[in-house]
């Protein structure tokens, strides 16, 4: 192996056998409700009565019927996410990745065509680890992304059909209407637009605090292990 010791790569997750099968009829599931306009329709009328008595506000507010749908989808698919992905296992992938670098160029600058090959096993080794813990992720995935197509199925009929005015005051303008196409390419809704300035600050910052929480857990864990070892020790 190259000069410096290999980081071991990171255990491989479980495979599911119709994993990718799920994977890609969902993702061929949303492409048609995206391209069709009636089962949009259909789809955000059906889920009406789960989301328009909570997040409806009587059609009065849509600028609170906005925000407090993406506070909840946010919450939920980040905390799901989060517990549902090995961070400590990304960490280690990422730390790999720059070793890997860091080898290459040592390599290319001596010309060492043996270390080259192994290094490239290596490589490969790690490379189907990853993409086996990318497949479990992506199970995740497929239920934050039903959740949130969901509710923006839902927004999209409500907020075009159930609000008492379409005008809202946005950080670009005092009153817009939030069916046209706002700022920034003008190709989307200016309610897409609010919706992401709202939820993906808050996203960010709950996926932080999480993380935080779950490394400290850990390292206290690892203390805690630590020093009943050494106890243990001592007292032999």
């Amino acid at each position: 192996m190259p000069a410096s010791p290999a980081p071991a790569p990171a255990a491989p997750a479980p495979k599911g056998g119709g994993s990718s099968f799920t994977i890609i009829f969902v993702m061929m599931f949303v492409m048609i409700i995206v391209m069709d306009p009636n089962v949009r329709l259909f789809l955000g009328s059906a889920v009406s009565g789960a989301f328009t008595p909570v997040f409806g506000f009587g059609g009065a507010f849509p600028i609170w019927t906005i925000f407090s749908a993406s506070v909840v989808l946010v919450i939920f698919t980040t905390i799901v996410r989060h517990f549902f992905t090995d961070w400590v296992s990304q960490g280690r992938q990422k730390h790999n990745s720059n070793w890997i670098q860091k080898e290459y160029k040592k390599i290319r600058e001596h010309g060492n065509l043996t270390k080259m090959k192994e290094l490239n096993a290596y490589q490969a080794e790690m490379m189907k680890s990853s993409g086996d813990a990318m497949a479990g992720q992506m199970k995740t995935t497929v239920v934050t992304i039903v959740v949130a197509m969901a509710i923006f199925l839902w927004l999209g009929v409500f907020l075009y059909s159930g609000t008492v005015s379409r005008t809202i005051s946005t950080p670009w303008s005092p009153t817009v209407d939030y069916t046209t196409p706002g700022p920034f390419l003008h190709i989307m809704p200016s309610w897409i637009l609010l919706y992401s300035v709202l939820s993906l600050p808050l996203g960010q910052a709950i996926g932080a605090v999480l993380k935080m929480w779950d490394f400290r857990r850990k390292i206290h864990t690892l203390e805690d292990s630590t020093g009943v070892l050494r106890e243990r020790r001592s007292r032999e």
